[in-house]
This record gives structure tokens, C-alpha cells and sequence, in this order.
């Protein structure tokens, strides 16, 4: 016979408490193992696949304070590799090494440009000097650094290494399902490191979010079944994600992320146009 099912509030994040490196570790493998199982698969198809990969990238690491990300990371070459940082905290100092391009994304953006052009673009990033990186008020981010190729204005983007942080909820299915949403961002920067539009940019910040809030939907409704737990009322994934399917369709569909005046008009209307 199963456990009793809780009806609880959704949790508030905070960083007061922030999560220790063993529950980053856990976080990462229960990721992992949700985007194996068929059931997640069957709702998400290849973007779960895809998530899956970026997810074996993430590196749990321990907050100091005082040190650039990573500084004591046990593997000193770890910014040599497809590794993507993740902390429990909400401030962190990042220079030219943290945040230097992955093999993957090199290998992806050496189709589009010459090897000189990338080399600049690397001088730049090696010289890029320390930068604190603080949020506040968020349940997690993914932060992001972007190199514009060319003419301010004309050229392309160019993500960089993202960051990963996750605020304590208190709850280990909800930390997860938060960690689900922001590896989805850092998925975009892995596979379409290019950009043709600003970054920054109402569109492609909202498209995004799309993406991520559904991602955490269906993860937070399996994680949360799996442990017993229920919401007494909507979570801000729940809202998105049923304004999303009313005006672009199921997950599956052809331009289910796609932002379009509807969509804005819903997402206001819904009170949720702080999401990007």
C-alpha cells in the first residue's frame, strides 16, 4: 500500500539555506534518471534526450567565498571539458576561465565561422576580468555570457559556458524539477550556441521560458507523484505551460515554444509576463 499522499503549499526558495554539494550530486542523477524513464520521454520525445546529454555535463560544485567558480574544484582542468558549473549559491565570481567556450560548443560553432574569427573570439574571452554574478528573488538561474561576432548590431551571438544555481525548497522533487528548467536553458547554449538575434531580446528570452517552464512542469508531476507530494494550488510551471498548450498546442506540435502576439496577450492576461 502506498504512502498517504501530502497536500502541501508549493515551496518558497531561498538561498539562506543553500544546498549542500552531496544534494547537487543527488539532484543531478535523479535529473538524469527522470529524463530516462519512457513516461518523461513520451511527453518531452527528443528534447528529453537532449536534456539528458546536457545534464551528464553538469559539474556540482562548492561555493567559496573569496575564489573565482571553481577554484578548488578538485579537477584543475575542468574548464577544459564539457563541464557545466553548478552551485547552490546565488553569487559567484566568473572570469575568462569559467566562462571559456566548451569543446561541444566549439565544434558546433566551427561550421559558421573561420578559425580567426574564433581565436578573437577567444583572446576576448581570456581576457575577460573577474565579474561578480549575483540574483536575487529567483528559485534558480542559468547564467548566461554571450560574444557578439562582428559590428554591434549586425553580427551574430555567441553563448558562452553557462553557470547553473539552485535555490532550497526544501523539497528534493521540487530543487529537482528546478534544476530540470535551468539545464533546459543551458541546453539552448549548448546546442545552438549561434544566434542571429540578440540574446537578450524579449523573443528569444521568452521562447526559452517556454521551454523551460514546460520542462519543469511534466519533471515536478513525476517527481512529485513519485514522492507522494501534492500542490494545493498551481505552481508557476502549471500556469505557463497551460496558457503555452491553449495557444500553441501540445508539446509535440510543430512550434509549440514559437512566441507570437496571442501568446504575449495570454500570458499577460494570466498575470505571468514577468516570466521573461
Amino acid at each position: 500500500m502506498r504512502e498517504k499522499v501530502q497536500v502541501r503549499r508549493p515551496p518558497i526558495f531561498s538561498y539562506d539555506r543553500p544546498i549542500t554539494l552531496d544534494s547537487l550530486k543527488y539532484m543531478k542523477d535523479r535529473l538524469i534518471g527522470a529524463l530516462e524513464e519512457p513516461e518523461i520521454i513520451d511527453k518531452l520525445g527528443n528534447l528529453a534526450l537532449g536534456l539528458c546529454d546536457t545534464a551528464q555535463m553538469l559539474e556540482p560544485m562548492k561555493y567559496v567565498k573569496g575564489e573565482e567558480l571553481g577554484d578548488s574544484h578538485p579537477d584543475p582542468d575542468w574548464t577544459d571539458k564539457n563541464r557545466i558549473p553548478l552551485i547552490g549559491s546565488n553569487e559567484f565570481v566568473v572570469s575568462g576561465r569559467q566562462i571559456s567556450l566548451m569543446p561541444v560548443q566549439k565544434d558546433r560553432i566551427s561550421d559558421t565561422f573561420s578559425s580567426e574569427s574564433i581565436a578573437r573570439m577567444c583572446t576576448y574571452v581570456d581576457i575577460y576580468s573577474p565579474t561578480k554574478i549575483k540574483r536575487t528573488g529567483v528559485g534558480g538561474f542559468c547564467s548566461t555570457t554571450f560574444y557578439e561576432m562582428g559590428d554591434v548590431g549586425t553580427g551574430h551571438y555567441v553563448y558562452l559556458r553557462p553557470v547553473i544555481s539552485v535555490a532550497q525548497s526544501g523539497l528534493a522533487c521540487v530543487n529537482t524539477a528546478t534544476l530540470g528548467h535551468e539545464t533546459s536553458h543551458a541546453h539552448d547554449c549548448v546546442t545552438n550556441p549561434v544566434l542571429e538575434i540578440d540574446p537578450k531580446s524579449d523573443q528569444v528570452n521568452l521562447r526559452s521560458e517556454l521551454q523551460a517552464y514546460a520542462v519543469s512542469k511534466v519533471l515536478q508531476a513525476y517527481l512529485t507523484y513519485n514522492d507522494r507530494i501534492m500542490f494545493s494550488y498551481p505552481s508557476v510551471s502549471d500556469r505557463v505551460e497551460e496558457v503555452r498548450r491553449k495557444v500553441n498546442g501540445p508539446l509535440w506540435s510543430e512550434g509549440a515554444f514559437d512566441v507570437n502576439d496571442d501568446l504575449i496577450e495570454q500570458l499577460d492576461r494570466a498575470g505571468l509576463r514577468d516570466i521573461y
